[in-house]
C-alpha cells in the first residue's frame, strides 16, 4: 500500500486543477524615455495574469506587452479569455504545465509573450502546491547568484559614458550600449565608456538590426581596440547570410537575438556559421520549455548563451532569474535588472546587490505582488 499512497501524494502535489483565470492592466512608469535604433518608449502598460486552483493558490505570470514583437495588452488578454482560459478551466485535472502548454499552441498560434505569461502563473503556482523556488522544477540550481548586465540607451556619448560609470560604481560588471542610428556617434560613445570604465568591465553593444552587413563591418572594425565581449544582432533579423558576413569580417564575438525565435531559427545560424552566442528572452520565445530547447541546440553546437530581456516588472525576471540560475553555462551576465529604472512596479522581493541578483529561495517565484498596484481587467472579457 506505501507505494500507491507515496504515488498519490505526487499526483497531487505536482497536478493542478484551474478554477480561475484573472487579468490586470500594470503601469510602470520610466523617468526618462527610453531609446533605441529601432523604437522610442516611455512608460509601459503591461498585462498581469492571475491563475487560481481549486485549493485557493494563485500564481502569476506578467506579459511585457511588447507591441514591436506583435502583442499589446488588449490582444492578450482578449487571447486569455477567449481562447486560453477555456482549455484551463475545462474541469479536468492538468498532469503538467508542460502538457497544457502543448495544448494551448495547438489552439493558438505565435502569440509567445501572453502564452509565457500563462506558463510563468502555472509554474508559480505548481512550486507554490510543492513549496519550492520555481528552480527546482527546473532541475534545480546551477548558482545561487546570477549577475546583471544593465543596458544603456542611446544618448550622447558622455552622457552614456557617465552612466555606465555610475552603474560600475554601484558594482555592476557587465553593461550594454545601444547603437545602430549614426555611425560617428556609436564610435565616439562605446570608445568613450571604454576609456571611462577601464579594461576591467564588460561591455557588449547591441545594435538592434540597424546596420547593413557592410556598415556593421565597417563600424565595428573600428571598435577593434574596445574590447567588446559581444556584438548583437547587427544585423536584420531574417539576414542569415549577413550575420555570417559579419562574423567572418569582425574580430568580435556575435551574438543573435530577434533573428533566433525557436530552435530550427537558431539551428540555422549555427548551420550558416552566423553567431558565437544567442540572446533567450523566455517573454519572446513563448516560455521556459521552449527556450529550453532553443538553450539545449545552441549549448550543443558550442553557441554561448545569454539571457536577455527588456525593462519590466520584477515579475518578469523573477522567471528568467530562476531559469539563468539552472543553467550549467551562463554567458556575458542577464539582463535581468532593469526594473531598477521603474517605478509602480506591482512586484516586489528582488534587489540587485553588487551587480547581482540572488536567487530567492521561497515558494513559487519569490516576489510578492501588489494588488493597490493592479487594475483588474478580466469583467471587460466576460460574457455579458
Amino acid at each position: 500500500m506505501a507505494p500507491t499512497a507515496t504515488s498519490n501524494r505526487t499526483e497531487t502535489s505536482t497536478s493542478l486543477k484551474v478554477v480561475n483565470v484573472q487579468s490586470w492592466r500594470a503601469t510602470l512608469r520610466r523617468a526618462t524615455v527610453w531609446k533605441t535604433a529601432r523604437y522610442t518608449k516611455g512608460d509601459i502598460e503591461a498585462t498581469v495574469v492571475g491563475i487560481t486552483d481549486d485549493h485557493g493558490i494563485t500564481g502569476y505570470g506578467y506579459m511585457p506587452a511588447m507591441i514591436i514583437v506583435g502583442e499589446s495588452p488588449v490582444t492578450a488578454e482578449g487571447l486569455l479569455h477567449g481562447t486560453i482560459a477555456p482549455i484551463l478551466k475545462n474541469g479536468e485535472i492538468i498532469i503538467g504545465v508542460q502538457a497544457i502548454m502543448r495544448q494551448i499552441d495547438t489552439a493558438v498560434g505565435a502569440n509567445p509573450q501572453i502564452k509565457f505569461a500563462v506558463e510563468e502563473a502555472l509554474l508559480d503556482l505548481q512550486a507554490k502546491r510543492m513549496a519550492t523556488p520555481v528552480a527546482s522544477l527546473f532541475g534545480g540550481l546551477c548558482r545561487k547568484e546570477v549577475p546583471v548586465m544593465r543596458m544603456l540607451g542611446l544618448k550622447p556619448p558622455k552622457e552614456t559614458a557617465a552612466e555606465a560609470l555610475g552603474l560600475v560604481q554601484r558594482g555592476y560588471r557587465y553593461v550594454k550600449i545601444k547603437i545602430g542610428l549614426d555611425d560617428k556617434r556609436d564610435i565616439e560613445t562605446v570608445k568613450l565608456t571604454r576609456e571611462t570604465l577601464g579594461d576591467d568591465v564588460f561591455i557588449s553593444v547591441d545594435a538592434n538590426q540597424a546596420y547593413t552587413p557592410m556598415r556593421a563591418v565597417r563600424v565595428l572594425n573600428k571598435l577593434a581596440d574596445c574590447n567588446l565581449v559581444v556584438v548583437e544582432q547587427p544585423v536584420r533579423q531574417d539576414d542569415v547570410r549577413g550575420m555570417a558576413f559579419v562574423r567572418r569580417n569582425v574580430n568580435i564575438p556575435i551574438m543573435a537575438d530577434e533573428g533566433v525565435n525557436t530552435p530550427m531559427d537558431a539551428l540555422r545560424l549555427i548551420e550558416a556559421d552566423a553567431m558565437d552566442a544567442v540572446s533567450i528572452k523566455l517573454w519572446k520565445m513563448g516560455g521556459y520549455y521552449k527556450s529550453r530547447e532553443i538553450a539545449a541546440v545552441c549549448s550543443g553546437a558550442n553557441v554561448a548563451v545569454h539571457v536577455g530581456s527588456t525593462a519590466g516588472s520584477q515579475l518578469l525576471e523573477a522567471m528568467q532569474l530562476h531559469f539563468c540560475a539552472s543553467m550549467p553555462d551562463l554567458f556575458a551576465g542577464a539582463e535581468i535588472g532593469e526594473f531598477e529604472s521603474l517605478s509602480d512596479d506591482p512586484a516586489s522581493g528582488l534587489t540587485v546587490e553588487q551587480g547581482s541578483l540572488r536567487v530567492p529561495d521561497r515558494p513559487g517565484l519569490g516576489v510578492d505582488i501588489d494588488m493597490s498596484k493592479l487594475r483588474e481587467t478580466t469583467d471587460f472579457w466576460q460574457p455579458k
